[in-house]
């Protein structure tokens, strides 16, 4: 707990303020309680002054703003100058600097970061309290609350990490967005393990070109100090990663000659088996990316200093993540995957091929893009699944302020259409529907793109939407 006169010092503001005391920093309005301090900063909804006399009625001492104010309120409104700049380096200070009392895993790549994270949590949580940070939620694992952003801004992931401390966790997995490490949200933080899982194509309507977004994965690794590094040596970033600093790294590796290895891979219709390492493992997982990911949760694991051999039992009882290659349904067999980008989907159609198909079998797919993000993949996710489809159902994902036609138009551009059965359907139940009653009992219908999202956005606005729900209706039809 900050005094108020303790954060004037700290920002030098010098206002000779009482000697308040003040419980949290928050960036949402909402989110205000009795004794905390608002900041006030321009969002995409106007700016965070628009809800001055909101947060005063909610109980909040102290508003921390970038902007002039002569509004008269009841509480101290501060203009601090750069704000947005200062804002990290504050909130890691009111909170006493909560990473050095926790052992922190950083995860990044393009894909994976979500199944990597919660397959090692499914492990440490057997021997220490663990949290996780990321898509799926925030929280002590088996309790998390929904998040709406992979990686938090960094005033709510310093009083997040702050409340572990309070609740004695002892690590915490963190998904680290691209956006995360170029916005400085995770600015300050001290890790235990940082990890690469591999980088493909991904936000480039954020970050502009590939190398840019393969140069922001690698400031991960360059600019935040960690005891332990994760790092895959078949990725193009990880090999760089390899040569930048040896002496630290856990190289995991599908194809290459690395610390940790598999051999000796066998595919079935109830998983995965392979040598780790000559230690043999066994898993329900699907897929090759997810040897991908049990590599590399078993090097942070190790890095964690966890027992070899304690790890090897736990991977043997991995179960899959909500919306992860996840089987929902069989006769048809539906797979329910967030594959959104072309390397994903690729990965995905690959392993039903591996692990399902012969002779007999259809593959369905059933995907869109989403509105408002990297344009050029979708030409290229409409090609991916012409290449390695029977039947392509081309429907909207999350059209945001996009046109959802242009964005199917897109796709359409990289398929080819003469090579597989084509339908676009909009509506997103619709496809699915068509794709259950096209179906055959031995055929395989992947749904993709959405994965665990329970809503679809459309002009700002989520709407009630989960695929998980949309193919029990189906099925029932």
């Amino acid at each position: 707990m900050k005094t108020l006169h303790e954060i004037e010092n700290f920002l030098t503001l010098n206002n000779s303020a009482e000697n308040l005391a003040l419980t949290h920093l928050y960036i949402d309005s909402r989110e205000i309680s009795a004794g905390s301090v608002f900041i006030a900063l321009q969002g995409s909804q106007g700016h965070g002054l628009d809800y001055l006399q909101q947060v005063v009625q909610q109980g909040a001492m102290l508003v921390l703003t970038d902007k002039m104010v002569d509004v008269e309120v009841e509480v101290r409104v501060v203009f601090v100058e750069n704000l947005t700049e200062k804002l990290a380096k504050f909130a890691r200070w009111f909170y006493d600097n909560p990473s050095q009392s926790l052992k922190i895993v950083g995860i990044t790549g393009t894909n994976g970061k979500t199944s990597v994270a919660h397959y090692v949590a499914q492990i440490c949580h057997q021997q220490f309290k663990t949290a996780v940070l990321g898509t799926l939620g925030n929280g002590v694992f088996g309790s998390l609350k929904v998040s709406a952003n992979t990686t938090l801004h960094c005033v709510s992931l310093q009083r997040q990490l702050a409340e572990f401390r309070v609740q004695n966790v002892v690590v915490v997995l963190m998904e680290v967005s691209s956006h995360a490490i170029k916005l400085g949200r995770i600015e300050g933080l001290n890790f235990e393990v940082l990890a690469l899982t591999q980088v493909t194509r991904d936000h480039l309507d954020f970050h502009g070109t590939v190398e840019n977004y393969r140069a922001t994965k690698k400031q991960l690794f360059s600019d935040y100090p960690a005891k332990n590094w994760v790092v895959n040596a078949d990725d193009l970033v990880g090999s760089e990663l390899l040569a930048m600093n040896p002496k630290k790294v856990l190289v995991k590796s599908y194809g290459k000659i690395a610390d940790y290895s598999a051999k000796e891979i066998d595919y079935s219709p109830n998983g995965l088996q392979f040598k780790l390492n000559a230690k043999l493992v066994k898993t329900s997982l699907f897929g090759d990316f997810n040897i991908e990911n049990i590599l590399c949760a078993f090097a942070i694991c190790r890095g964690l200093s966890l027992d070899e051999l304690f790890i090897l039992q736990a991977l043997n009882h991995l179960t899959p993540v909500a919306g992860r290659m996840e089987v929902v349904a069989k006769q048809p067999t539906i797979i329910i995957d967030y594959a959104h980008t072309d390397a994903a989907l690729k990965s995905v159609l690959l392993a039903v091929k591996q692990h399902l198909s012969d002779a007999q079998q259809r593959l369905l797919v059933v995907f869109g893009c989403g509105g408002n993000r990297d344009l050029g993949k979708r030409a290229l996710m409409g090609k991916v699944a012409s290449d390695f489809a029977d039947e392509v159902i081309l429907t909207d994902d999350n059209p945001r302020f996009e046109s959802p036609s242009k964005i199917m138009d897109d796709i359409l551009s990289g398929l080819n259409s003469s090579a597989v059965i084509l339908n676009c359907i909009h509506h997103r139940a619709e496809a699915i529907l068509l794709a259950v009653q096209r179906a055959k009992a031995e055929d395989i219908i992947v749904l993709a793109g959405k994965g665990h999202e329970d809503y679809q956005e459309i002009k700002g606005v989520k709407y009630p939407m989960s695929d998980f729900e949309l193919v029990k209706k189906a099925l029932k039809k």
